[in-house]
């Protein structure tokens, strides 16, 4: 296992080591002071205070070797039988800490044989007490540790699994706008077929693979820039212009500063549809659509606008301004912008329909909080 991945993992966070290398200080200097006032006094080999308070810190501080194989063990092994995690795997950690302090004792001191000061540090002293204290404190600790980080992995486990929901409706909206296309596009192209347009038929399926394979590219992102996604419109707009022919003037106004904005993929589609079946459709000539777009400090604003009847106009048109393709829109922008966007339709001083979409302005895509936006007309959340 590699070195960082072992501390990461195994080792006790800093607030915790910090109170266990305290406490085992604490012991360590009152030992200290036992040992000299009380246990040396009056022996004919007698060490000053300040030989007691090193090598007492030397032996507890023992204890910190063995945190990491304490961790590792408690948490890799938790479903061990209560005679070994309580009792056995305790007793193993004290017997072998005290060894290691009886041989340190025996050559730093030399009072008596190894025998007798491993039989005293293990069965007749008071020690063996404390150490039982000290590891099960330690044991507490790490649970306390290991509850802290496994509250922190199912947050993050949380966390992804509602990104990963989000997205998969995002996709799910996404994809129901092409199927939509398909059809009335196939309808418009059977129609052409059968009243023997061949050449317009050429070129419709022309244009219609031109749009598939752009649409192909896209369909796993979410956003794309403004400028991408006007060039998906425009192929789009030239299949129905086989099908209007004269009848379809189509205005643009977009300046150069919004091409690179940041927008959902597909966002035009269905507004655009809208347009072209209840505003362009019925006419008999003179049909209009237009495409206009700005940026407004950090606020980017799309309109999409027809000549057609407006939201007065017939049941069938007021229906489609509240069908699939505008709850659609609406429910991606909530996904992707929370409260922070507006989708407003309404109608046009000049007569006609127009639909106004207003979205933070972003280049590149960020995390950092998107800006409030404030509008008069319809709230987008």
């Amino acid at each position: 296992m590699h070195i960082r991945t072992f501390i990461k993992q195994y080792s006790f966070n800093r607030y915790l080591s910090g109170i266990l290398f305290l406490v085992l200080s604490l012991i360590a200097v009152a030992r200290a002071f036992q040992q000299y006032y009380i246990f040396d006094a009056g022996k004919l080999i007698q060490h000053s205070l300040w030989w007691h308070i090193p090598f007492n810190l030397c032996i507890w501080w023992l204890w910190l070797l063995f945190v990491p194989f304490i961790y590792w063990v408690t948490v890799r092994f938790q479903r061990l039988p209560w005679i070994v995690s309580y009792l056995l795997f305790p007793a193993c950690m004290i017997l072998l800490r005290q060894s290691i302090a009886a041989v340190i004792i025996y050559f730093l001191r030399g009072t008596s044989a190894f025998p007798a000061i491993l039989f005293y540090r293990t069965i007749r002293g008071p020690g063996i007490w404390v150490d039982i204290v000290v590891f099960f404190a330690i044991v507490i600790g790490i649970r306390v540790v290991e509850l802290k980080h496994q509250s922190e992995r199912d947050t993050l486990k949380y966390t992804q699994l509602l990104a990963r929901l989000a997205r998969s409706q995002l996709n799910a909206l996404q994809s129901q706008l092409r199927p939509h296309f398909l059809f009335n596009t196939l309808n418009n192209l059977s129609t052409t077929i059968v009243l023997h347009e061949n050449g317009e038929a050429k070129r419709m399926l022309s244009l219609i693979r031109n749009f598939l394979e752009t649409t192909l590219d896209e369909n796993n992102r979410q956003e794309i820039t403004f400028e991408q996604e006007l060039r998906f419109i425009n192929q789009y707009i030239e299949i129905e212009k086989v099908r209007y022919e004269d009848k379809l003037r189509v205005e643009q106004y977009i300046p150069p500063e919004t091409l690179q904005a940041l927008v959902p993929s597909f966002l035009l589609l269905p507004l655009v549809e809208n347009s072209m079946n209840y505003a362009i459709a019925p006419k008999r000539a003179d049909g209009f659509l237009g495409i206009r777009a700005k940026q407004e400090g950090e606020i980017l604003e799309i309109v999409i606008e027809d000549n057609g009847p407006g939201w007065n106009g017939t049941p069938a048109v007021r229906k489609s301004h509240k069908g699939v393709g505008m709850k659609n829109t609406r429910e991606r922008l909530q996904h992707l912008y929370k409260d922070r966007f507006t989708l407003r339709y309404e109608n046009r001083l000049q007569g006609g329909f127009q639909v106004v979409i207003r979205i933070p302005y972003r280049l590149t895509p960020s995390v950092i909080p998107l800006p409030e936006i404030v509008d008069a007309g319809e709230p987008g959340g």
